[in-house]
């Protein structure tokens, strides 16, 4: 396929369950969008993994349908910027092939190894070196589980790759990965910038498994040839950039460059993003921090564990026939407070921001008679919302920064929702602003994309003129005032009731 028309840039962001991707032009304008899902094995309880094979086919699949999309529109694409999840390792054989499916980190079998790491290093060393907290589902653990319990894989393991350079490596032989990338791992030494040694020798895991990182999200990567071009429905010499790490990618996406930016995401978890000067492990464990896809800054990451997915269970048990946005719309009928109704979301648990729970499971509190599917739809939103104030404090908690007093930045599932941003504009008591293209990592993608084709001077730049927000909604002082004292009660009624958790050290 010749290149003609107007270009373009595909971003495409590689998550646990699908791949998305966004087709946009350097105004930011999105000109398509496209998700392929593919199966999460689950061959005993408590343990998930995918196949390889299916993320490249989904890249293909994406891809290939903006592909002809944009051809369709007399767009031409310049670049494709890959972004994915970092925590799972590809282990491949001399050739190159993937010898067992990639382990998820939603996976839970890795148990005794990682409490094997954390004994013989200590936590507080493994986030000075990594960044990360060492919980189970992370890399290494999950490869030392391998090496523990499949020698006959272990013995033929070659290189254990990411996710998004497995699905590169497809495409070149270019074996090196970007310096985000390998964050999650629970084996990378952030501020010396390579493998630790440290972790990795007394694992007797040799460093030399592991690309070097040594390419910036931005850069070139490699070009399509004509045959994987025409495969994927682009022009031959299609500049795929180097591209990074998930999260760090939805941060960009979100316009989130400079020190004291906040960005803030829902999925399954409710993901809060500060941009950081420089590099600062958190050895209290409330957060992560690693190198973001924009020179020189940081990403602080702080998670609640249970945002969207009680928005999903709520919507599963009790509105099966709603979509969201009818639940929003059905709790705006309800009052300020829910009428006494409290609601609190722990329905996968607490064990990260804002309370360090061991074990804990959702609540709700205060029903009567009286109420109704609106009344338990507000309290549901509110719940959620009333964790975000203590999670702001402690995302900012001990760092050199101060946040912005700029409007909070709001991507992915919550963006699209202006009653629901109202609420939490009013009990954050601070004004927001939403994304008009949700999808942030598939965003950052396709900010690289135009950064390595060319575009722009940089990640920053890039940003400036790719990620468009809607106008800001500010907090109403009434709502404000109403707000502050319900949310005095809420948690008032959470410590009356948290008794009947076991409780984790606070934070």
């Amino acid at each position: 396929m010749r290149a003609s028309g107007e270009a373009a840039v595909i971003g495409v962001d590689l998550g646990t369950s699908s791949t998305k991707a966004v087709l946009m032009t350097a105004d930011g304008r999105s000109h398509g969008e496209a998700r392929a899902e593919y199966r999460m094995h689950s061959p005993h309880s408590g343990w998930n993994e995918n196949d390889p094979d299916d993320w490249r086919a989904a890249f293909v699949e994406v891809v290939s349908r903006l592909g002809r999309e944009a051809a369709g529109l007399g767009l031409s694409v310049a670049g494709i910027g890959l972004v994915a999840q970092r925590d799972p390792f590809v282990l491949l054989d001399a050739d190159g092939r993937p010898l067992r499916r990639a382990i998820s980190w939603t996976d839970q079998r890795a148990r005794a190894q990682t409490r094997r790491l954390r004994e013989r290093h200590g936590d507080a060393r493994l986030v000075e070196l990594t960044g990360t907290r060492p919980i189970v589902g992370l890399g290494l653990g999950n490869l030392l589980w391998s090496k523990d319990e499949e020698p006959d894989v272990w013995a033929r393991t070659e290189r254990a790759v990411s996710p998004k350079d497995y699905v590169l490596g497809t495409f070149g032989a270019r074996a090196e990965t970007d310096i985000t990338t390998p964050t999650r791992a629970l084996a990378y030494d952030i501020a010396a910038g390579e493998w630790s040694r440290e972790i990795l020798d007394p694992e007797g895991v040799p460093a030399s498994l592991f690309d070097a990182a040594t390419l910036r999200p931005w850069e070139e990567w490699g070009r399509l040839c004509p045959r994987d071009a025409e495969l994927l429905g682009v022009p031959a010499d299609t500049i795929l950039a180097a591209g990074g790490a998930d999260d760090q990618a939805a941060t960009l996406g979100g316009g989130a460059v400079a020190p004291g930016d906040i960005c803030l995401g829902t999925g399954t978890c409710s993901d809060w993003r500060l941009v950081l000067p420089r590099y600062a492990p958190d050895a209290t464990g409330t957060g992560d921090t690693a190198p973001h896809v924009a020179p020189d800054t940081f990403v602080r990451e702080v998670t609640i564990d249970s945002a969207g997915s009680a928005l999903r269970w709520f919507r599963t048990a009790i509105c099966p026939g709603l979509d969201y946005a009818e639940i929003i719309e059905l709790a705006s009928l309800a009052p300020r407070g829910s009428a006494g109704v409290r609601f609190y979301p722990f329905v996968d648990g607490a064990q990260r921001a804002p309370y360090y729970l061991d074990e804990s499971s959702g609540v709700f509190f205060g029903i009567t008679s009286h109420h109704g599917r609106e009344h338990l739809a507000r309290a549901v939103l509110e719940g959620i919302a009333f964790l975000y104030p203590r999670t702001r404090e402690l995302l900012v908690q001990g760092q050199e920064v101060e946040a912005s007093d700029a409007p909070l930045t709001i991507v992915d599932g919550e963006a699209v929702s202006a009653p629901w941003n109202a609420m939490k504009a009013d009990i954050l008591d601070h004004p927001l602003r939403a994304t008009e293209v949700t999808g942030a990592a598939a965003v950052g993608g396709a900010v690289l994309a135009a950064v390595a084709a060319g575009w722009f001077a940089s990640p920053a730049e890039a940003a400036a003129s790719m990620v468009r927000t809607r106008a800001a909604v500010e907090p109403d002082p009434a709502g404000v005032a109403e707000y502050a004292d319900i949310r005095a009660d809420y948690l008032a009624t959470f410590d009356a009731i948290a008794g009947a958790f076991t409780r984790g050290e606070q934070r």
